[in-house]
């Protein structure tokens, strides 16, 4: 299976269908659309790298991974990377700032752009982390989608949702969206560890 094409249809389509989800959806769905910029640019920023170095370009990290040698140039500075990835998605998510993008197309617009970028930093930066630093990095991540669990139920009693809309969004995040996430990881670390 071709994964550089599969993660550049996905990242795309990811793309396209949160910005059709913002576009249609309730405030709460509106919220959950910004997973897909993220996740799209993280996958585009993976595809990035790895499509334009070339075979022999690839060489052998302490992991005993294969990663373009790229990754481990930027080694580095990585983490600094992927703070300002992160710094560039999550101010987006404040009440003050989200409640604006609701009612200003062009604050909307810069935000979808902004967690494209950001995104698109830290899939970028991935490959050159060690596999312990991507299990901690999953592992903050996981905590993060437990506040964002938290911010919605705020946001639902912010913009009087009822409970049931609520449920059901949060349904579609741990479905839709997190469940894909672990599974993704989940098989990561299983092929990391040559059990399959």
């Amino acid at each position: 299976m071709n994964f550089l094409k599969l993660g550049e249809v996905v990242g795309i389509a990811l793309l396209f269908f949160s910005a059709v989800i913002y576009i249609l959806g309730d405030p709460l769905l509106r919220l959950i659309s910004y997973q897909g910029p993220i996740l799209s640019g993280g996958l585009l920023g993976w595809y990035v790298l790895h499509s334009s170095t070339p075979n022999e370009k690839y060489v052998e990290d302490q992991d005993g991974e294969r990663v373009p040698i790229t990754s481990l140039l930027i080694r580095g500075r990585a983490w600094l990377l992927i703070l300002v990835g992160i710094m560039l998605m999550v101010p987006w998510f404040t009440p003050q700032i989200y409640s604006v993008a609701l009612h200003e197309q062009m604050i909307f617009v810069m935000s979808f752009i902004f967690q494209f970028i950001g995104g698109f930093i830290v899939g970028y930066v991935l490959p050159s982390l060690k596999f312990m630093e991507k299990f901690i990095l999953y592992s903050l991540g996981f905590g993060a989608d437990l506040f964002f669990v938290l911010l919605l139920y705020v946001y639902s009693n912010l913009f009087d949702i009822s409970q049931t809309v609520l449920l059901n969004n949060v349904l579609v995040l741990v479905y839709g969206v997190k469940l894909l996430e672990g599974i993704m990881f989940g098989v990561y670390i299983v092929r990391r560890i040559n059990a399959i």
